[in-house]
């Protein structure tokens, strides 16, 4: 996985690209590092680019979802492949984060 990060006042947006899985949790604490210092009112997680997540990282996405709304942030699932976002709705997400496509 790589990650990058776009942020605006209202909003802290990571993309990330390629497979998300356990070999990324060192990876993914600089993410919810930042999470739990943002100051912005909406998380976003892009993965218009992420082929595949497996279930180590929906846990982590997890996290990141509850370090969010400890902030009340909004959080979001952005343009994620239609395979990734019925794994994770399949799995309960939606009670996580808003999915979100084509913007």
């Amino acid at each position: 996985m790589i990650v990058s990060v776009r942020t605006s006042p209202a909003e802290r947006e990571f993309f990330i690209k390629g497979d998300f899985t356990s070999d990324d949790e060192s990876r993914f604490f600089d993410v919810f590092v930042q999470i739990r210092s943002m100051t912005e009112r909406c998380l976003a997680f892009n993965l218009s680019l992420c082929a595949t997540v497996d279930s180590a990282a929906m846990g982590m996405l997890i996290v990141a979802a509850q370090e969010a709304a400890k902030r009340n942030a909004a959080r979001v699932i952005r343009n994620a492949p239609a395979a990734v976002v019925e794994k994770m709705k399949t799995a309960g997400f939606d009670n996580f984060y808003l999915f979100q496509s084509g913007s």
